[in-house]
């Protein structure tokens, strides 16, 4: 059985038009470069309300309402804010978030907790090492106790600090030259999206628009799709 808190779940949002308007801009930037129609499709195949189910049942999770109804209304991947959205697909049985079609290394959402913010993070890993009988000498905050990590965990380190670091958050996007793009799913900050650099201690970083509030799922897509819009007109 899901177990989910649904009153965190808002109202139905709806996606009228924003699949074919996305269509429409790629379908003119191809006009613009002198290419014929794609031989492509636009979008992921969106997903049914059985097979959104499956996904939070496999997660344990709600999904924020405004990604989960993009995925029914628009589509599970498809073009998006800097390059594209990874697309939600089940791969041999299991549900996950794959980047350029490499199937082999899905994101899996870990929900066993909240999603971290950068300033709490260094406290997080001295909490795990603890928890793990190892006690840090100092505190390495610039590597994010990687390496004392790689004594604890062995081989597998690398791995769990990485899954660690991603608690709580999908990888939506990758928006080129080692950027990547966040959508919380468990803690105070859930429906947020963060922006992360992929070196070894990156801050996660808020997607605020002009006006600096902070981005949600639907104010994000289609802050890039209005931009998009005018750049083709």
């Amino acid at each position: 059985m899901l177990a989910v808190d649904r009153r965190a779940v808002n109202t139905h949002v709806q996606w009228s038009g924003v699949r074919e308007r996305v269509i429409a801009v790629k379908e003119a930037e191809h006009r613009a470069r002198g290419r014929g129609p794609s031989r492509y499709p636009t979008f992921e195949p969106v997903l049914t309300p059985a097979e959104i189910a499956e996904v939070e049942a496999q997660f344990g999770v709600a999904l924020p309402d405004e990604y989960r109804t993009f995925l029914a209304e628009v589509g599970a991947g498809g073009p998006g804010p800097a390059l594209e959205l990874t697309s939600l697909r089940r791969i041999d049985g299991k549900w996950g978030w794959v980047w350029e079609d490499d199937e082999d290394y899905p994101w899996l959402l870990d929900p066993s907790g909240p999603f971290v913010e950068t300033e709490d993070w260094a406290d997080q890993q001295i909490a795990t090492l603890r928890a793990a009988g190892y006690e840090p000498t100092t505190r390495d905050e610039d590597d994010d106790y990687l390496d004392d990590y790689r004594k604890v965990f062995g081989d597998a380190g690398d791995g769990v600090w990485h899954l660690e670091r991603g608690r709580g958050a999908i990888h939506i996007s990758d928006n080129g030259c080692r950027m990547t793009g966040w959508l919380i799913v468990v803690g105070p900050h859930r429906g947020e999206l963060r922006d992360r650099d992929c070196a070894v201690n990156p801050p996660f970083e808020p997607y605020v628009d002009a006006n600096g509030n902070r981005h949600t799922f639907r104010s994000w897509y289609l802050e890039w799709l209005e931009q998009r819009e005018r750049a083709t007109r």
